[in-house]
């Protein structure tokens, strides 16, 4: 993949483990860790990440196979869960690389090789994939029709618990417990999340998956206390040029100068992961100092006044930073910080700091 020479991530991995220790905190000292590296860690870098956290998690959760096989071409040994529909043409692949498969259907029974481990997938609200937990009795006497592969798992998803006092976390608690029962129980058992296990000390099992909190952020509007964003996004000014009272800039001229000063031009665009919708609802800081993105953003360039200051090209800018984070972005855009993070191009350099 060529990368981008235009800005640089930085992934703050002494922090990511902080993080970790914090989220640890919430937990029984039994409870055990699957760390959440889905969507290449949601932008911070999946093999980097994972390398950090493998001395201290237990577990490891990816999307799609191919995020797993790729931790283990680099390395990783810890289990690596693969939430997506096993898919048939790869399903050779969860044996050949001991990646755990999630079944979600009776079919997915007979897409896995012998020898294979999956974790089953219950539906206790959230509405999307997984087995109604009506079907508990019927999918045990699947696993155990089925002695040639592996259940060392069974797991749900928690919909509403980013908040606190949430109703609808007991229902879903509820039921979870009532599938947990029917089943061995040696068997992992995760629904928490990172708002769960922040938020319902009562809802661990003997597992939580955490993601979103392992980068710094809560997973809604209710702060996690101590935790801290762990990535930086960084550019560098490209030219700087003089720009009178009323001259309109980018696309649609939708802004005007309000006075004489120097126009900042970023070479950093909604290609690199810097939405549109963001165009003059930000500041980047340059030497100490917060300047507005105006104009509308391009697919390659954004520009900031700078009012009478001037700065000489190759002067460093932050666009991501502490006061302007992925939260501060999703809010002005109706989004979360989920989405923010992982539109970051990924041909972007990431930078890694211990």
């Amino acid at each position: 993949m060529i990368q981008k020479s235009n800005s640089i991530v930085e992934v703050h991995l002494d922090k990511l483990k902080q993080n970790l220790q914090t989220l640890r905190s919430h937990l029984d000292k039994n409870t055990r860790i699957m760390s959440v590296v889905k969507a290449d860690a949601y932008g911070h870098g999946a093999v980097e990440v994972a390398g950090t956290l493998e001395p201290l998690v237990e577990a490891f959760a990816v999307n799609d196979i191919h995020e797993g096989i790729e931790l283990r071409k680099q390395g990783i040994t810890k289990p690596v869960l693969v939430f997506e529909v096993p898919q048939k043409s790869m399903a050779s692949h969860y044996r050949m690389h001991n990646l755990t498969a999630t079944v979600s259907a009776k079919e997915h029974f007979d897409w896995l090789p012998n020898g294979s481990s999956y974790h089953l997938n219950f539906d206790t609200g959230m509405g999307r994939l997984g087995f109604a937990p009506d079907e508990a009795e019927r999918v045990l006497s699947l696993v155990k029709q089925n002695e040639n592969i592996f259940c060392t798992g069974l797991y749900s998803h928690f919909a509403t618990a980013d908040s606190p006092g949430s109703d609808f976390v007991a229902e879903q608690h509820r039921l979870f417990k009532m599938i947990r029962e029917q089943f061995p129980q040696k068997l992992s058992a995760h629904i928490a999340n990172t708002g769960a296990t922040a938020f319902y000390s009562s809802e661990q099992f003997n597992m939580v998956r955490l993601g979103i909190g392992l980068y710094g952020y809560a997973p809604g509007t209710t702060e996690i206390k101590d935790i801290a964003p762990i990535l930086q996004w960084k550019s560098k000014l490209v030219q700087v040029k003089p720009i009178t009272e009323q001259s309109t800039v980018s696309y649609g001229a939708t802004w005007q100068a309000p006075e004489d000063g120097y126009l900042g031009i970023i070479p950093v665009g909604y290609d690199d992961g810097l939405k549109r919708s963001l165009s003059e609802e930000l500041t980047v800081r340059i030497n100490g100092e917060r300047y507005p993105l105006v104009g509308n953003i391009t697919m390659n360039y954004s520009m900031v006044f700078l009012g009478e200051d001037e700065y000489k090209p190759d002067t460093s800018v932050q666009l991501l930073y502490s006061g302007s984070n992925a939260w501060d972005w999703a809010s002005k855009i109706d989004t979360i910080p989920y989405e923010i993070l992982t539109s970051i191009n990924p041909k972007i350099p990431r930078e890694y700091i211990l």
